[in-house]
């Protein structure tokens, strides 16, 4: 019988020690390897964008939104100049889905419909986990879209509203805010683990016809009366024909706009209690400081100003709207932005966020240097809209189309605007002396040079 020797004994000792420890260390090299050479998607930023629909640009306030003015606005960065470049809701969310400008992705009325590949299309290929709940386009009938995981999309009805969840229409119970909040919660928590998201949660609110969540009935009732110098004027003889023409709104008008009016901020009262539980889920998830949040409105609405309701005009009540957004990340001290920002530069921010390829035919800019301190930014942006309905709600019902109307395009710099409307008075106004756009300049001497080189500018395309 052979013996090993005491050598040899010592060596198989060492190495049934050491091979245990080898099988645990050289998978772990492998993993550590792979790791590094491909980012793990949890590392790329979630999004949340919170659009409203028709909401005044100056109700981001601590009275009428106190959760989304302190959690959002006043943690990130307030924008006093944000802009829809049309000022009515399908081109305006067509607008933020495509980057673009309404005369080049081609919606211009609430009935056209956007073929375009959109930001959700390209942030799911990217390896998001995509939402959409709440209003999506006017064109949109509100079937399941696929670029979209998740699905829960308003037809109609504030109160036990029309759906479609999943693609299946149904009438789902209770109070449509409050509803939405909920499906925003449950996609939260349908997130896969190590995937971000990307959630368009879009309330209807306070869009017409603006009915307050149960309780909210008597909301702001000892509010004083919107009458700011602009409201209803006597004459306005300065402006465009469709403007000097359109008559001076009658005491029963009057007083179903101001009712009409409270009706729109207290529903704003449900979204904001809805904004402050989709963030503090967020905070309970850990999720939050790593979310851009932003929170904005589609377009603004005239409350009797220059004689005018609803929106789909060029002035700033329709086309100037509230606009905030929080991420810490590059965010670390809140402050107020008074630059020109408009809703196509969302899905550029979007896209360097995330680390999705610019298309080459956005027509925004990515507002990332300006969150990071740049002072290189645009001196001017355009507005623009098409002739629609005198209320584009009944566009579905096929209403007579607004006679008054006409396209018109307009640069606006921090301080003019300068209009031109088809075949009719073009207009200026110096938005530091004359914020409510009371008088037309255009024919004023004094701003011929003025005039002469706005004009130049739009025919360009310099903005």
């Amino acid at each position: 019988m052979t013996t090993l020797s005491s050598t040899k004994r010592r060596l198989i000792r060492i190495l049934v020690l050491i091979l245990p420890l080898a099988i645990i260390i050289v998978p772990a090299q492998k993993a550590s390897r792979t790791f590094a050479q491909t980012p793990p998607t949890q590392d790329r930023p979630n999004i949340l964008i919170i659009m409203t629909d028709d909401q005044s640009h100056d109700t981001l306030t601590e009275q009428f939104m106190p959760f989304t003015k302190s959690m959002i606005a006043d943690q990130g960065i307030n924008f006093t100049n944000g802009f829809m470049s049309t000022a009515v809701c399908c081109p305006s969310r067509s607008s933020f889905l495509t980057g673009k400008y309404a005369r080049n992705h081609g919606v211009h009325i609430n009935k056209d419909s956007l073929t375009e590949t959109t930001v959700a299309n390209r942030l799911q290929a990217a390896g998001y986990y995509t939402g959409l709940i709440g209003k999506y386009l006017n064109s949109w009938p509100g079937d399941a879209r696929p670029e979209y995981s998740y699905w829960a999309c308003w037809k109609n009805g504030y109160v036990n509203p029309s759906m479609n969840i999943f693609g299946e229409n149904k009438t789902v119970d209770g109070y449509l805010t409050y509803i939405l909040r909920d499906y925003a919660l449950d996609f939260f928590d349908k997130v896969p683990a190590g995937q971000p998201f990307f959630l368009l949660w879009t309330p209807h609110a306070p869009h017409g016809p603006a009915t307050p969540a149960p309780g909210d009935e008597n909301l702001y009732s000892d509010l004083p009366l919107w009458r700011p110098p602009s409201f209803n004027p006597v004459a306005q003889s300065d402006k465009p024909a469709w403007l000097a023409n359109t008559p001076q709104l009658t005491p029963r008008k009057i007083s179903g706009d101001d009712e009409f009016r409270l009706d729109q901020l207290r529903t704003l009262h449900s979204v904001d209690l809805a904004v402050r539980d989709l963030l503090n889920k967020l905070r309970d998830q850990g999720r939050l400081d790593n979310t851009l949040v932003v929170f904005y409105s589609d377009n603004g609405y005239f409350w009797g100003e220059h004689r005018l309701l609803h929106k789909n005009r060029v002035y700033e009540e329709a086309s100037h709207g509230p606009f905030a957004l929080r991420f810490p990340p590059m965010v670390s001290t809140p402050r107020t932005e008074d630059r020109l920002i408009q809703v196509i530069d969302l899905a550029p921010t979007i896209y360097e966020l995330a680390g999705v390829p610019m298309p080459g035919d956005v027509d925004g800019r990515s507002l990332v240097p300006l969150m990071q301190g740049t002072g290189d930014w645009r001196d001017a942006i355009l507005l623009e809209g098409w002739p629609g309905v005198k209320n584009d709600d009944d566009e579905a019902t096929g209403a007579s189309r607004d006679k008054t109307a006409a396209h018109y395009q307009a640069l606006r710099t921090e301080q003019y605007v300068y209009v031109v409307t088809d075949n009719d008075t073009p207009e200026l106004y110096d938005l530091k002396a004359d914020p409510y756009q009371m008088t037309n300049l255009v024919n004023d001497t004094h701003y011929k040079k003025t005039v002469k080189k706005l004009s130049k500018r739009l025919k360009k395309g310099q903005f």
